[in-house]
């Protein structure tokens, strides 16, 4: 074996051991940065974190249209104009000239009837029941309606891993608001420097920052952004 061959194999091997005992470290603590308080509670955003609403929210958006004689929107249509806004803002946009609190009323009506239509995200019952163990408390903060959020955890069956629950029905301002955050944080005894924020839309992120708290982004913007809801279990 030559010479050069042989330096070759040599430093290979020690920058492999270089990154086992040191690169992997520094690679882990930079992708999951330490806190500097204690972490007391973590907030879950609902729709697109822990639970699949779409086709559930996609039905009851064109049945709404259909009911202010409007035509419906297709899934590619509904995903760009309405999925994921601020819901005062969608609903001027989509549905003009009508009421806004009239429109709200058909929502939770409808929602209620349709909340079966919603799936499990993966990780979530395995992330929730890791975090419980651990004893951090775990509170939902989500835009989605009391009635049909509290239908849909039983449904579901996790209703029981969450210390609290808030919706726009708590607060005079949701999401983008930091308000709900808050409201949370006050209910659960805790600070907002002492909470995780777990969300999937800019929405969360500003109501996150404005409140305070340290935002995990699944698969979006975030002090921390993690591409699995179960990457966030690396941080406990």
């Amino acid at each position: 074996m030559s010479l050069f061959l042989t330096a070759i194999i040599v430093i290979t091997a020690f920058l492999a051991l270089y990154w086992v005992f040191y690169g992997q470290r520094k690679y882990n603590e930079m992708l999951m940065p330490k806190r500097k308080t204690e972490l007391k509670a973590i907030l879950f955003d609902f729709d697109g974190v822990l639970i699949d609403s779409f086709d559930a929210w996609h039905h009851v958006f064109n049945q709404t249209r259909k009911h202010f004689k409007l035509t419906g929107f297709d899934k590619d249509k509904f995903r760009k104009k309405a999925w994921g806004k601020i819901l005062d803002t969608e609903l001027k946009e989509n549905f003009p000239n009508q009421d806004v609190e009239e429109i709200k009323d058909q929502y939770r009506t409808l929602i209620k009837k349709h909340y079966h239509k919603t799936k499990l995200l993966p990780d979530a019952r395995e992330v929730l029941e890791t975090v419980k163990n651990k004893k951090i408390k775990i509170g939902l903060v989500t835009n989605t309606f009391k009635e049909p959020a509290i239908k849909t955890l039983n449904f579901h069956k996790i209703r029981q891993y969450f210390n609290v629950v808030i919706t726009p029905d708590d607060v005079e301002k949701p999401k983008p608001y930091p308000d709900p955050i808050l409201k949370a944080c006050e209910k659960l005894e805790v600070q907002p420097d002492e909470v995780i924020y777990v969300g999937d839309t800019k929405n969360d992120y500003k109501a996150g920052k404005a409140a305070g708290a340290f935002v995990v982004g699944l698969n979006t913007h975030g002090d921390l952004s993690i591409s699995r809801l179960s990457d966030l279990l690396q941080l406990l």
